[in-house]
């Protein structure tokens, strides 16, 4: 429940693409040997541990990225990688329409991109939401025919 008027609160999650893990994994892999493999020559091992443990959390951190979208009884929220969100009011959303894969171009996280439209990502399917102000924000959902069609109904 949201609270507000006893109505359940709707929620998409969406992880980063299997793709874009696998990837990240063989990233992390090769960064912390050719970084912990040349320091471990040099420096004691308590040093070299420490640092895959940071490195380790550091690529977990970005292994856990997703977007999750709440549909409340008067807005949007959106939020991704567990730090950046926004909030849209039904009431100035202007349109919702499932769009664009996206991937390594755009990136992942909060995005600035072109046609003053701010990306929510983690790559894969997409959901543009179009807002009275002339901006709109772009989503990921592994699921975007159901999350445009779940907004539209509150607009």
């Amino acid at each position: 429940m949201n609270g507000n008027r006893g109505v359940p609160e709707v929620a998409f999650s969406t992880p980063m693409p299997r793709p874009y893990r696998a990837g990240v994994i063989v990233l992390g892999a090769v960064t912390t040997a050719a970084v912990v493999v040349p320091l471990a020559a040099e420096n004691s091992i308590a040093m070299s541990v420490v640092l895959v443990i940071l490195l380790g959390a550091l690529f977990w951190a970005v292994l856990s990225m997703q977007t999750v979208v709440r549909l409340g009884v008067d807005e949007v929220r959106i939020r991704v990688a567990g730090v950046f969100s926004t909030t849209i009011p039904y009431s100035q959303i202007t349109g919702v329409a499932p769009d664009r894969a996206t991937g390594l171009r755009e990136g992942m996280g909060l995005r600035l991109l072109s046609n003053r439209t701010t990306g929510y990502l983690v790559g894969g399917p997409s959901v543009r939401i179009n807002t009275s102000g002339g901006t709109a924000v772009l989503v990921s959902s592994n699921m975007p025919q159901e999350l445009s069609e779940a907004i539209s109904r509150h607009v």
